[in-house]
């Protein structure tokens, strides 16, 4: 764990009073290199994510980027959430506004505050354009910087630390030392950013501090062999600087959170399912809720379903709650307890995908499966989303469309950097699909492709 918490440092930093941007980032446009550079780079790196693609999951990350970002100068510039599989803590922002961030950080932060810590942390550093600003302060931007640039992050975000050691310390000592400079100020502007975002957004900005005192302790366990560690300083004069911001934010309302205490407890068991080591500072007991997941593994959906009814109704009907009951009733094909849950979580977040997948799954139960418009409404709007197409892909192997099915498979493939057999299943998409369709998902499919050769 200890190496993983290195390096979410590393690739971002952490963590103001009246903070005001400097003036070089105070550019309200999409910033289209950056987002260009960071969707080429997730194309590229993707088979190495270990993603968790958890529609939940996703939709849940987006909402507190979402809440974050109103209290942060990004512009426009397009948050892409990704909810990695990995038990190590970690968490990290690419170029372009991708936010990633691993299960492992719910074994060790017990509230919604901290995580949001970590998040605002994140996209403070997206804020202030640090990547950028990094490379534009070497001298000579060169197609060689960019591609060691493009490495050292796959290395980092698949927890491959020798090799971004060996990326760091390839380069030329000058420039080492000017990278390390840069990023003990680029330390100190997120973590002023950062901790006037969280405050703004609702959440105690103390929360902060607990984070900070988590890492010093897991420094202080002795991990001193990742190259980069002298650049974050995690020492009693970092938290006695934060502590010192904190107290000058203005008094206003605190833990606006999106899950309530006992729903973020209920979260954190979901995401820390099979991981060998305990969650710290738990407050409920996840074996009840493991056991559930247990029996659903082994596709013993009525009984999983049994043993979570058997549940406090307190946990059943928070927000990570309604979820494992909304698995639970599609995979026994409960159609009224679907249509409840989906009701529910509807009045909250109407414009969560997950809830569009849910619906194309009992859409596959019927005498004649088609896609909801609902649902095709949804991809024109967010083609990035993978579990989408994951859920067109099983839809159509149900119901035997194969036109579908080439269809999700193409954008599958084009989101993990795979064009040429992207192609080749828009062509077998197009092969098969009927003549009375509309035809306009495969000229978007085509319009994709054309973009990324």
């Amino acid at each position: 764990m200890r190496r993983h918490c290195l390096v979410w440092l590393f690739t971002t930093g952490l963590l103001a009073a009246s903070v005001s941007l400097p003036a070089q980032v105070r550019t309200p446009d999409i910033r289209v290199d950056e987002v260009g550079f960071g969707e080429a780079w997730l194309r590229a790196t993707r088979s190495q994510l270990n993603e968790r693609v958890d529609p939940f999951c996703l939709d849940l990350l987006e909402t507190w980027l979402t809440r974050l970002r109103n209290y942060l100068d990004i512009g426009t510039l397009p948050l892409t959430p990704l909810c990695l599989n990995s038990s190590g803590f970690n968490a990290f922002a690419a170029p372009g506004g991708i936010v990633a961030m691993n299960r492992g950080v719910y074994q060790a932060l017990a509230t919604e505050a901290e995580v949001m810590a970590v998040l605002a942390h994140e996209l403070a550093h997206l804020a202030l354009r640090h990547h950028v600003r990094g490379l534009r302060q070497q001298e000579g931007v060169t197609p060689a910087r960019l591609a060691m640039l493009a490495g050292l992050f796959a290395a980092i975000a698949t927890e491959q630390g020798t090799a971004a050691q060996s990326l760091i310390m390839g380069g030329q000592a000058a420039e080492l030392q000017n990278q390390l400079a840069y990023s003990r100020e680029y330390e100190r502007e997120a973590d002023r950013l950062g901790v006037v975002a969280l405050s703004g957004a609702g959440y105690r900005p103390e929360a902060m501090v607990a984070v900070l005192k988590y890492l010093a302790d897991q420094q202080t366990r002795g991990r001193t062999d990742l190259a980069f560690l002298s650049t974050h300083p995690l020492g009693i004069e970092r938290q006695s600087e934060l502590e010192g911001r904190i107290a000058q934010l203005p008094t206003q309302g605190r833990d606006e959170a999106i899950l309530s205490a006992t729903g973020f407890d209920v979260y954190r068991c979901l995401q820390t399912e099979g991981m060998d080591t305990p969650l710290l500072r738990s407050r409920l007991d996840c074996s009840e809720v493991w056991n559930v997941l247990t029996a659903f593994r082994a596709k013993k959906y009525e009984d999983a379903l049994a043993l979570w009814n058997a549940q406090p109704i307190a946990l059943r009907q928070t927000l990570p709650g309604l979820d494992l009951t909304l698995a639970l009733a599609l995979a026994t094909r409960k159609e009224a307890l679907v249509q409840s849950v989906l009701d529910e979580l509807g009045l909250y977040y109407p414009e969560w995908v997950m809830l569009d997948i849910a619906a194309l799954e009992v859409a596959s139960w019927q005498e004649t499966p088609t896609v909801p418009r609902s649902f095709r409404a949804m991809l024109i709007e967010r083609p990035d989303r993978l579990d989408a197409w994951r859920a067109l892909a099983r839809f159509a192997e149900t119901t035997g469309q194969a036109h579908l099915l080439h269809e999700a498979r193409a954008w599958d493939l084009l989101l993990h950097g795979q064009i040429k057999a992207g192609q080749d299943q828009w062509r077998d998409a197009k092969r098969t699909w009927p003549a009375e369709l509309d035809a306009r998902p495969l000229e978007r499919l085509e319009s994709r492709i054309k973009l990324l050769l």
